[in-house]
């Protein structure tokens, strides 16, 4: 018992050292990072069995996974799809091809070729690799408005200026996320486990018609019981309900919690409710992130240090060159910079609920090793990202010795 007190001791003052030091760092220097939070959860999983068998955890990993697909849906508000820039929907098409196609080729070449895994799961890996590399993040430009408020919106403004660099990158990195959500549905669909004591099993379209239609089902029928509820607290307590219902049938039919989640808070958000259940949502979203990294590091489970560590660097290299290759490509007969891509490096909770969510629902050689490279990959493009933006900006004349300059004024 005193080692076990001992042990949950250091672990707290490792968590609170973490959490104000780290603070402070990411807005001095400049960037963002789980790295803290992922350790955490390693110590936690490593100091006790129970906590690092994640099967105990599932329920848990559903729901924080359900929670993300939910925000995200919440984001597809009809209202909110009209005012997006203009080119961020190339830039996310062109993100999900050509980053999506190519960390997959690579991933399945090295895990096929190298690590001897077999070409079915070696594909299913590689596409989970894909969906995760095309996920971006708004975590960096989120930063930077914090760093440098005279990018945000204009005194009596809401929205960010637009035609700014910083709106398109947001804009692009929300889209990316939904592309790479829907994309990792359809992959579970493809290649969905056998469902035990079953005599057939649907087809892929049928899982596929089935996940969206649970969606949207659960949506349009929510969307009655969330419109009756009037303060912040009482819509909360509606979204544990609803994320719970929907996350548990995802979870019973192996299906993505984040598809079918996504699915149906696009539907619920529609309306005139749709702006309070979007920031009711939207004020949880760094809680759950912090649990789902920590979960991450306790779930985690050490890999090859060859086959891992190699994996992991494709993975880091290759996305952040196609990150670069994308941009350069979608800006191609543009008004837009044709290095906007180094912009949108940054990658976050989509990419990690991906990876969590294929460790639930899956098993195989492969396991491991994806989600201990996403999970680096994620950490990495993270801590990077911040500054890449920042350099960014600089270069457009849109942040001069940490003065931001609307898009119609002239660089000093």
């Amino acid at each position: 018992m005193v080692l076990l007190l001992t042990i949950l001791g250091a672990i707290g003052a490792s968590y609170l050292l973490a959490h104000f030091l780290v603070d402070r760092l990411q807005r001095r220097w400049l960037f963002t990072s789980g790295a803290e939070y992922v350790l955490l959860g390693v110590l936690l999983g490593s100091s006790s069995g129970v906590l690092s068998d994640y099967a105990s955890l599932a329920p848990v990993l559903a729901f924080g996974t359900g929670w993300i697909g939910l925000l995200h849906g919440a984001s597809l508000r009809l209202d909110k799809i009209r005012e997006l820039p203009r080119w961020a929907l190339r830039l996310a098409g062109v993100d999900l091809v050509v980053v999506g196609g190519g960390v997959a080729l690579v991933g399945w070449a090295l895990l096929h070729m190298w690590v001897d895994v077999p070409a079915g799961e070696a594909m299913l890996a590689a596409g989970v690799l894909g969906c995760a590399a095309t996920a971006g993040s708004r975590s960096a430009s989120e930063l930077l408005l914090k760093r440098f408020p005279q990018l945000g919106p204009a005194e009596g403004e809401t929205a960010l200026p637009p035609g700014s660099i910083i709106d398109l990158v947001e804009a692009s990195a929300r889209l990316t996320q939904t592309l790479a959500i829907v994309a990792f549905g359809v992959l579970v669909c493809i290649f969905h486990p056998d469902m035990h004591g079953a005599e057939t099993s649907p087809v892929a379209s049928e899982w596929l018609l089935l996940m969206l239609g649970l969606g949207l089902a659960l949506g349009g029928l929510f969307r009655l019981l969330v419109s009756n509820e009037s303060t912040d607290n009482q819509r909360f307590m509606a979204m544990v309900g609803i994320i719970s219902f929907s996350t548990g049938a995802a979870f019973f039919l192996d299906l993505s919690a984040l598809t079918v989640n996504l699915a149906l808070g696009a539907v619920l958000v529609q309306g005139a409710e749709g702006p309070q259940l979007e920031r009711t949502l939207t004020s949880t979203l760094g809680p759950v992130v912090l649990l789902l990294l920590v979960i991450a590091g306790v779930v985690w489970t050490p890999v090859s240090p060859l086959h891992g560590g190699l994996l992991a660097l494709a993975v880091v290299a290759v996305r952040s060159v196609l990150k670069v290759g994308a941009g350069a490509i979608a800006a191609a007969g543009t008004p837009v910079r044709a290095d906007i891509g180094r912009g949108a490096v940054a990658q976050g909770p989509v990419a990690l609920c991906i990876a969590l969510s294929y460790r639930l629902i899956f098993r195989g050689d492969a396991v491991d090793l994806v989600f201990t490279a996403i999970l680096v990959s994620v950490v990495v493009s993270e801590a990077i990202a911040p500054r890449l933006l920042k350099g960014l900006l600089v270069d457009a004349g849109e942040l001069r010795q940490d003065v931001a300059m609307r898009p119609h004024q002239a660089p000093a």
